[in-house]
């Protein structure tokens, strides 16, 4: 039996992602530092193992109607590759359902015996080829479980958007949040314009099949219609670009770092925000990257130093207990969360969060900003920010320090009033366009 690399890959990770908790990014990475794929592989097997993932409560749905046990009963790597089967015959054009059939079969045999690819081929001939054929919950009697399984979103996620947002705009973000985002990057402006990166990235784009343009008012954004550019390409290693979504260029942007001035960024791993400050203050701010692991500050090394930025001194310490013993004129908290607004990109945080850790995050997040505002210099700024929609982690952590800190909400650019919520407070959804999720706030602390 000539086993499918490829698929047995994904199906190696898959089993990372949903027994052992990996990170379906690091997964992936790391699969491919084991195994040599060719360029092709490597892009189904990506598809694959995102495709499941990002389909899941689907797949177990048309699972659990042909298996006479649950799913969840079967051996971890059966269940992946029943799971990956589903997602290629509902969603993989490319992939004829025989072939889908033969090489899970071939799977299963492989990963299990000869008992258990009988009872994977009975079950993978009967799976729907069509959405529309797999028997869903009726949206006109059960709304909320008709957009869970269809759309593969926990079902209090789910509820919590409805409640928060209404049907119309419930669904639209069930669909948005379910569907792959372009590759975005942030120019680096220290080296070259947006428009000489379109041009450079175009050039390039004719052999390596993607187009790249600018799609939103953020100055730095550039967006690729199809494919990324290789971390290994000439242009990334020369420092000129960073990937990064639009939304997440915000912050910086919002804070608005000056020459001269001291800046606070933390929760800063990997860099991104923190090379983006020091891009907008001109390379001539003295900013802190602090973050409490201190094996991620050499990633933010790496990128302070690939895309030449100066006045960045690295900290390994806890926002919860600063080590500092400074006063700062801006403050970013980019707090960790539950992370609800990255979903295209990172489909395995849905599977993570909980309504219980939701809670707990908040509360991380409400002291790391009540700690922000005692570090930053009266009349100075903080720009609070979170990707991620939980009421929660955004508007009660806001309510909650304006309740007993000195700061003022105060408006930010002019140019970010499309997304303006309220008195210095925003957030942007991947309802309206190619963005993430995410809601910032921005504070003047008070005399």
């Amino acid at each position: 039996m000539n086993l499918d690399l490829v698929r047995d890959t994904a199906v190696r990770v898959l089993v990372r992602v949903f027994e052992q908790g990996a990170y379906l990014d690091l997964a992936v990475d790391a699969a491919l530092r084991r195994r040599t794929l060719t360029d092709r592989g490597h892009r189904f097997m990506t598809q694959l193992v995102y495709g499941t993932v990002r389909h899941l409560l689907l797949c177990d749905h048309v699972l659990n109607r042909l298996l006479r046990e649950p799913a969840g009963d079967l051996p971890p790597p059966v269940r992946a590759i029943l799971r990956m089967g589903v997602f290629q015959a509902l969603f993989c054009k490319q992939v004829t359902f025989p072939a889908m059939v033969h090489t899970s079969v071939d799977l299963v045999r492989h990963h299990s015996h000869a008992g258990l690819a009988r009872v994977a081929n009975a079950v993978l001939r009967r799976v729907p080829q069509r959405i529309d054929d797999a028997q869903l919950p009726a949206p006109d009697k059960d709304f909320t479980g008709y957009l869970s399984i269809r759309h593969s979103m926990p079902r209090w996620l789910v509820e919590e958007w409805l409640d928060e947002f209404g049907p119309e705009t419930a669904e639209a973000l069930c669909v948005a949040s379910n569907s792959e985002a372009h590759a975005t990057i942030r120019t680096n402006t220290l080296a070259t314009t947006p428009e000489h990166l379109v041009e450079a990235l175009n050039r390039l784009g004719k052999s390596g099949g993607y187009l790249a343009k600018k799609t939103t008012v953020v100055p730095e954004e550039v967006t690729l219609s199809h494919g990324a550019p290789s971390v290994r390409s000439k242009l990334f290693q020369q420092g000129w670009f960073m990937v990064q979504d639009p939304a997440s260029m915000l912050p910086a942007h919002l804070l608005e770092p000056k020459a001269g001035e001291r800046v606070l960024d933390m929760c800063a791993a990997p860099g991104g925000k923190t090379t983006h400050l020091a891009q907008l203050a001109g390379n001539a701010a003295l900013i802190v990257a602090m973050d409490r692991h201190a094996n991620r500050l050499p990633r933010i090394a790496d990128n302070v130093g690939r895309l030449h930025i100066k006045g960045v001194h690295l900290v390994c310490g806890d926002g919860l207990s600063l080590p500092l013993n400074a006063v700062f004129d801006r403050v970013l908290v980019d707090a960790p969360c539950t992370g609800i607004g990255t979903l295209r990109r990172h489909p395995d945080l849905k599977w993570r969060a909980t309504p219980q850790g939701r809670e707990e995050l908040a509360r991380l997040q409400t002291a790391l900003l009540r700690n922000a505002v005692r570090v930053c210099k009266n009349q100075g700024h903080i720009v609070y920010s979170v990707c991620t929609t939980t009421r929660q982690e955004t508007l009660d952590v806001v309510q909650a320090v304006l309740q007993t800190e000195k700061v003022i909400p105060e408006d930010g650019p002019e140019w970010f009033t499309p997304w303006k919520t309220g008195p210095g407070q925003y957030r942007t959804l991947p309802t309206a366009g190619d963005w993430d999720g995410f809601f910032l706030m921005r504070f003047r602390k008070a005399s």
